[in-house]
């Protein structure tokens, strides 16, 4: 065990006043060079537990700012987790937008392909009637020209017929 440097001093006073009480006989002497040796002992145990405690008390300090680390990283943790949360409802709700416009965009050409259908009947169903409007036309026009035809030649009989 290391001896601090009252803890030495003590125990070099203890030694030198044990020999020295031994070499002259005087028992007191001897006595309290075993006090000063006790002291340097307890001194010394009081270093080393000292040393202990603040060995303690930075290995607690490591331990509360690991707790205080690992507390941060649940903290970022959960924000990062919260982040990616928001980030993937802002995604879907992106994605169900476009969805809904892409959906809209059909309907409305769908409407548009149907409107173009039915004005493209209509368009044909109005050829076919004046198509047949000009047929009908000309089929009067042709009965007009016989029906003329037989008034005239109904006229000729008549003229060339006596009256009787």
């Amino acid at each position: 065990m290391a001896e601090t440097g009252g803890g030495m001093v003590e125990r070099l006073k203890g030694r030198f006043k044990q020999v020295a009480g031994s070499v002259v006989g005087n028992r007191q002497l001897e006595r309290e060079g075993h006090l000063h040796e006790q002291k340097a002992d307890a001194l010394d145990e009081a270093a080393r537990l000292e040393a202990q405690a603040a060995q303690e008390r930075a290995a607690a300090d490591v331990a509360t700012r690991e707790r205080e680390v690992a507390i941060e990283e649940q903290r970022l943790g959960a924000e990062l987790a919260a982040d990616e949360r928001e980030a993937a409802i802002e995604r879907e709700r992106r994605a169900e937008q476009a969805r809904i416009e892409r959906e809209r965009a059909e309907r409305e050409a769908a409407l548009q392909r149907e409107q173009q259908s039915r004005d493209a009947a209509i368009r044909a169903e109005e050829q076919r009637a004046a198509q047949e409007r000009a047929a009908k036309a000309r089929e009067a026009a042709a009965l007009e020209a016989e029906a003329e035809r037989a008034r005239r030649t109904a006229d000729r009989i008549d003229d060339a017929t006596p009256d009787v």
